[in-house]
């Protein structure tokens, strides 16, 4: 799963990739270089997810935004508050 930019992973598949990523880093039986360009492969991943996140959450803005009422009846769009220490940018 080296050529990650050249064909767009799904959500489920990223977050299943780290999960593979960091069993691996868990494990501790593999060398340092390999350690190193996992963890990149891992932050990268979870950036990517990171953006994927932001973008339906603001599908789901505009969905629940929707001015004919008949189509969002009672659902009123909040504004997304990150948690404290999340890198995740409006």
């Amino acid at each position: 799963m080296q050529n990650e930019e050249k064909t767009e992973m799904k959500f489920d598949d990223k977050l299943a990739r780290i999960e593979e990523i960091n069993k691996l880093l868990s494990d501790g039986k593999i060398d340092l270089e390999s350690s190193v360009s996992l963890f990149e492969e891992g932050m990268k991943l979870s950036k990517s997810m990171e953006a994927d996140l932001f973008k339906l959450e603001r599908r789901i803005e505009i969905i629940t935004n929707d001015p004919d009422p008949d189509s969002s009846e009672g659902l009123q769009a909040e504004p997304f508050v990150p948690e404290e220490g999340s890198s995740i940018r409006k």
